[in-house]
């Protein structure tokens, strides 16, 4: 009892096997008494008219008990049934029955209760070898319409028990087959579904006990597979978080050890006296402040990363004026290009709307493609940014001509932690940027696309929803 499939089992097959018996036992008793006995009482009622007809004729038979005795002796092995003979009186006259013979006060009847009808048919149903299960008392009519006799024609159980006991035995043996057959449903159906939880529950252990997990196969009812289906939804996210937290752990080592790795040096050279070297210690700071700001930025992707692995990013909503705000914010971009020998494109509109944005978060995620867009884009290229409206929706879009994305990468490129080949447009950093620029436009209520030719560049497109202004009457 301490198992679920023991349990299933004989809650399908102990309600199964009462209410087989059950029906049995029903079943036999009105076969029995609804369908044999009635035939026994017709089969005994028309053999009673037919003797009492060619008895009716023979008046010493009613006459002397001797006479009736020799007439039921001579018919007795050519009737099945026991037969007894009355005179006009109800007095005992003779009997096939040796019961009745060896009594020592022979039965008589009533002979009032009998005449009341043209046949009278009594029964007793008993399992015991002794009861009368069928009597019929027919009336003999004499030519002048006078009552010579009655006979009596009995069935006792001792006659019939082969065929109640047959019957019993094919009831039976349709009850057991119905009891094992639906026994092994049970089983069956009991087997698949602890075997289906049995997976379920061996998926979940593994997973407990950081081992690898196998996808349990969906099987069994509508709801154990609703069950399957989440587990293995949540082994596939779990296993996700694990392929993602080796891979933060090794972008970590490999992006901090880097720019550390470049510190280090310049500062052993500055404290061993390029200090006093004005030109190389302008050299050496610059340097050092370069790969400060690279740690800045793979700081600012860890906070991103943060802000998605905890949920929605929390927007501080401001009324900002975007044909006054981008090209501010464009600044220090178009430095950082022009810096790089890069030509720098703008192409904004005048009739920018005010909308309701979070400027540190948007200015985050245009920072994120601008960067990428300067940082992939070799010596003499151009990136160009502009933005404009289009029915409801404002557009802000950032352009280069750098080596592009490969077709089988492009599917790739807003997954956190990926990247590409060398030679491809994600060969150094975090592969942060994308993902955390997507999410932050996301949570603007807008979205980000690109298109992209490999060799030819990229471009990426921010929408944001500009909804009408609604007028008054």
């Amino acid at each position: 009892m301490r198992s679920l499939r023991t349990r299933l089992l004989i809650s399908h097959s102990l309600p199964l096997i009462i209410i087989i018996f059950l029906t049995g036992f029903a079943l036999d008793y009105v076969v029995e008494t609804q369908i044999l006995l009635p035939n026994f009482a017709d089969e005994l009622t028309n053999e009673a008219k037919l003797l009492a007809e060619l008895t009716a004729s023979q008046a010493d038979l009613w006459e002397e008990s001797q006479n009736a005795q020799v007439y039921l002796t001579r018919l007795e092995p050519i009737l099945e049934a026991y037969v007894s003979l009355f005179d006009s009186q109800g007095k005992f006259l003779g009997s096939t029955d040796p019961r009745i013979l060896d009594s020592a006060n022979p039965p008589n009847i009533k002979l009032e209760q009998v005449l009341s009808e043209d046949t009278t048919i009594q029964t007793t149903y008993s399992g015991h070898l002794e009861a009368h299960v069928v009597d019929v008392f027919v009336p003999v009519i004499g030519d002048a319409e006078t009552i010579m006799g009655v006979i009596q024609m009995t069935y006792r159980l001792e006659n019939v028990s082969g065929q109640f006991l047959a019957l019993r035995r094919v009831i039976i043996g349709v009850l057991t087959v119905g009891v094992f057959l639906g026994a092994g449903i049970a089983l069956l159906l009991a087997v698949n579904l602890s075997r289906a939880l049995r997976q379920v529950t061996v998926s979940i252990q593994q997973l407990a006990t950081g081992k690898e997990v196998a996808s349990p196969a969906e099987q069994g009812p509508e709801e154990i597979r609703d069950l399957i289906r989440t587990v293995n939804t949540l082994v596939t996210r779990l296993q996700t978080m694990e392929t993602t937290r080796r891979k933060l752990l090794a972008n970590l080592v490999h992006e901090f050890g880097r720019p550390l790795g470049a510190l280090l040096p310049a500062v052993q050279a500055l404290e061993a006296g390029a200090v006093e070297n004005e030109n190389l210690r302008q050299d050496l700071l610059a340097g050092m402040e370069d790969e400060i700001n690279i740690l800045r930025r793979l700081l600012d992707d860890l906070t991103g990363l943060y802000d998605q692995f905890v949920g929605s990013f929390v927007l501080e909503f401001q009324s900002v004026n975007l044909t006054k705000w981008l090209p501010n914010l464009f600044q220090t971009q178009r430095e950082a290009a022009h810096a790089k020998g890069l030509h720098w494109q703008s192409n904004i509109s005048d009739d920018l709307p005010v909308m309701e944005v979070d400027p540190d978060r948007l200015a985050q995620a245009i920072g994120n493609l601008v960067n990428n867009a300067i940082k992939f884009t070799p010596h003499g290229g151009t990136v160009s940014v502009g933005a404009g409206i289009q029915a409801n929706e404002v557009w802000i879009r950032v352009q280069d001509t750098g080596p592009g994305i490969p077709v089988e990468d492009q599917g790739f490129v807003f997954t956190p932690f990926f990247r590409g080949r060398t030679e491809t447009r994600f060969p150094q950093g975090m592969g942060l940027g994308l993902s955390i620029a997507r999410d932050l436009v996301t949570a603007h209520q807008g979205r980000l696309e690109f298109e992209s030719i490999p060799g030819e560049g990229s471009c990426f497109k921010i929408w944001l929803p500009n909804p009408p202004e609604e007028k008054t009457i």
